[in-house]
C-alpha cells in the first residue's frame, strides 16, 4: 500500500486512476488560441514575420525617409513610363512615419491571425501579398499618376476583406471587422490617404478568400494545391494585364 492525499491506496489503483485523470497544461496550444475568430486567436507565425519585416524595413529606410519612399514607393508614372514594376511590390513594406506603421501593424495583429488560422500559412501569405499588389494596381489606375505612395494598408484591407468572407462562410462573428473596414474607409476618404489602394486590396482579398476556401475543400490534395496555385496565378495575371495594358491617369479619382 502507498500513502496518498486521500488515504492509503494500492499501486494498481493509483495507476488506474492516473489513466483516467485529465492533465491540464495551461501553457500548451489549445483551441482557445486558434479559434479563427478575431479577438480570441493568438499571433501566428506568418503575421509575426510580416510585422518584423515591416519594422526592420522601416528602420532601415531611415524611419520613412523621403528619398527612400521616392525611390521605392508606388509611383504610377514611374511604373508606366520607366517600367519600374518593382514599385508595386516594394511599396508594400514601406511606411511614412511611426503612426503609419503602428496603425497598420496593430490592425494586422488584430485581424491577421484569425485569417491565417482559417486559410493556413501558405495561402495567407499569398493572399496578403497579392491583395497588396491588387491595392496598388487600383491605385495605379485611378489615383493621381504623379503622386508617390507607400504602406501595407492595401494588403491589410485584403486581410480584413478575407476575414469577412471566411467568417460569413464559416458562421463566425464578423461585426467588429466590418465596423473596422467602414471606419477606415471613411477615414481614407476624409484624409490625405490612398483610399484607392484600400478598396483594391479589399476586393482582391475578398475574391481570393472565396477561391482559397473553395480550394481547401477539394480532394485529393493535388487538386487542392492546383486550385490554390491556379486562382493565385489568374489573379496575378489579370492585375499584370491591367498594368501593362492601361496607362495611369486616364481615370483620376482623387
Amino acid at each position: 500500500m502507498l500513502h496518498a492525499p486521500v488515504g492509503w491506496q494500492c499501486p494498481a489503483c493509483i495507476a488506474e486512476g492516473a489513466k483516467k485523470t485529465k492533465v491540464i497544461r495551461p501553457f500548451a496550444g489549445s483551441g482557445l488560441t486558434r479559434t479563427g475568430i478575431v479577438g480570441s486567436t493568438n499571433p501566428t507565425p506568418v503575421v509575426i514575420a510580416l510585422v518584423v519585416i515591416c519594422v526592420v524595413v522601416f528602420v532601415a529606410s531611415g524611419f520613412g525617409k523621403a528619398s527612400v519612399i521616392t525611390r521605392l514607393g508606388m509611383w504610377p508614372n514611374g511604373v508606366h513610363f520607366l517600367h519600374e514594376y518593382y514599385r508595386i511590390f516594394t511599396s508594400l513594406f514601406l511606411h511614412l512615419n511611426f503612426l503609419h506603421i503602428a496603425f497598420n501593424m496593430i490592425t494586422l495583429l488584430i485581424v491577421g491571425p484569425a485569417v491565417e488560422v482559417m486559410l493556413g500559412k501558405s495561402r495567407f501569405l499569398a493572399l496578403y501579398l497579392i491583395a497588396g499588389v491588387g491595392g496598388n494596381v487600383l491605385s495605379y489606375l485611378i489615383a493621381p499618376a504623379a503622386v508617390v505612395s507607400a504602406g501595407a494598408s492595401g494588403a491589410i484591407f485584403g486581410v480584413m476583406g478575407a476575414y469577412v468572407v471566411l467568417a460569413r462562410i464559416q458562421r463566425k462573428p464578423m461585426g467588429p471587422v466590418v465596423a473596422l473596414i467602414i471606419i477606415n474607409l471613411i477615414l481614407g476618404f476624409t484624409g490625405n490617404i490612398e483610399w484607392q489602394a484600400h478598396i483594391g486590396g479589399l476586393l482582391t482579398g475578398a475574391a481570393l478568400a472565396f477561391a482559397y476556401n473553395y480550394a481547401s475543400m477539394a480532394r485529393p490534395i493535388a487538386r487542392e494545391v492546383a486550385l490554390t496555385i491556379g486562382s493565385s496565378a489568374v489573379t496575378l495575371g489579370i492585375l499584370a494585364v491591367l498594368v501593362v495594358g492601361i496607362a495611369p491617369g486616364h481615370v483620376n479619382v482623387s
